[in-house]
């Protein structure tokens, strides 16, 4: 099936695995099929009268893809009921959501660049180098906990946020917000770190390794999720 024929999960989804397969590899025959796809998937947004934003967003080595496949664009599935989000009435709600997304994530590195120290800020320095992640720590860069909707937006003290970082971390960065926009994802690979690890609120600082193995041993109501690593 050509691109402009796809749903927009499985438009998104394709998208997410060439951009992934080009930020890991950076083959050439991936680069043109991710810009093929990123121009098809562009064009599901009719009333944006300048989509540079979105471009920007969706293709920034930190932009969570893997992350969005897996909740935004992924079926629903529980005990007594199941989410197809292949439901025509759905379509122009996704599309808006990933707008919202792309929008909270340029903000935020805007708000990053502007406030506080992109090479210091979180566990990497944000220059699009690819640094390396640290290893020397229980955490796996899963971001399973980071797959919620808002947390209480309280800062270390001393530190202080934008305005509008208080209400994304409450969960009002977007009208369904499922995980935190502060996620950031590694150069498509399926690792995640927050963008704000060093300042990050006093809840998150608090979660310790058997908060994450509770969490990790909950059901996820989702059921498609990426597989490459």
């Amino acid at each position: 099936m050509e691109p402009k024929d796809l749903h927009i999960t499985d438009l998104f989804k394709q998208f997410a695995e060439a951009q992934a397969g080009l930020l890991r590899q950076g083959h050439d025959q991936r680069k043109g099929s991710a810009s093929t796809l990123l121009t098809q998937l562009l064009h599901r947004f009719p009333l944006e009268s300048d989509t540079s934003q979105l471009r920007h967003a969706l293709v920034d080595p930190y932009f969570p893809v893997d992350v969005l496949v897996r909740t935004l664009f992924a079926d629903v599935g529980g005990m007594r009921f199941f989410i197809s989000k292949r439901r025509p009435e759905l379509v122009d709600v996704l599309i808006g959501e990933l707008r919202q997304w792309c929008t909270a994530f340029r903000r935020i590195q805007e708000d990053i660049r502007a406030h506080y120290d992109p090479d210091t800020i979180t566990c990497i320095p944000l220059d699009g180098v690819k640094h390396q992640l640290p290893t020397d720590q229980w955490c796996t860069l899963c971001g399973v906990c980071c797959q919620i909707g808002g947390i209480p937006p309280e800062p270390p003290t001393t530190v202080h946020y934008p305005e509008r970082w208080h209400i994304y971390l409450a969960g009002g960065a977007m009208d369904n917000q499922q995980v935190c926009p502060f996620l950031f994802q590694y150069f498509g690979e399926s690792r995640f770190f927050c963008a704000i690890h060093n300042v990050k609120p006093l809840a998150c600082r608090q979660f310790d390794q058997q908060d994450c193995r509770r969490r990790l041993s909950g059901r996820d109501l989702h059921l498609n999720e990426p597989t490459h690593s």
